[in-house]
């Protein structure tokens, strides 16, 4: 989440006071269609998916009060780990969630045209979240060294990759350019 999100974004709690962060978390990612409890407890990229997911969408401005750090894979919350063991068992019983208040709900319709069809391509939602991780925690930093510190870490993601994803984030003003 950025620091500018931070600022201006809203916190979900103060709207849907009435659940708690499991059900919330569970039924927007009900509404998102991209969290499969079986696939998340046995597969790493679903659980990488569902990582970045909630990384971005915290970074439109929802923020659902989880803490990143630099990782292997990019931002990493080891809580929100411990979170999507807990959403594998209850999922199933899990309603949607909708936000009441139209700010929220606009910026959660702007995150699931910005997933578009790749909302279960994890390479491709690490590269964007590794890219406005360090943008954010780095705002100095010109692009060519983001771009080579993900590639430092994440080796496997091509230039082009990268690239593409500095491009997407700025053309959704997740960051600026430079």
């Amino acid at each position: 989440m950025s620091r500018k999100t931070r600022k201006n974004g809203c916190k979900v709690g103060s709207y849907l006071s009435e659940l708690n962060k499991t059900e919330i978390l569970g039924g927007l990612l009900k509404r998102l269609g991209n969290f499969s409890p079986g696939a998340f407890e046995r597969s790493f990229d679903e659980r990488l998916i569902f990582q970045k997911t909630v990384y971005l969408l915290q970074s439109f401005g929802i923020y659902l009060g989880f803490s990143f750090s630099w990782y292997i894979r990019g931002p990493y919350c080891p809580l929100l780990a411990k979170y999507g063991y807990d959403l594998a068992k209850c999922f199933d019983r899990l309603s949607i969630v909708r936000f009441t208040n139209a700010t929220l709900e606009q910026r959660f319709v702007a995150f699931v045209s910005f997933l578009n069809d790749r909302k279960n391509n994890a390479e491709w939602l690490e590269t964007l979240g590794s890219i406005h991780f360090l943008r954010d925690t780095y705002s100095g930093m010109k692009k060519s060294q983001i771009l080579q510190m993900v590639q430092t870490k994440q080796p496997y993601l091509t230039i082009q990759q990268c690239e593409e994803a500095w491009d997407y984030l700025i053309e959704h003003k997740l960051i600026e350019g430079q």
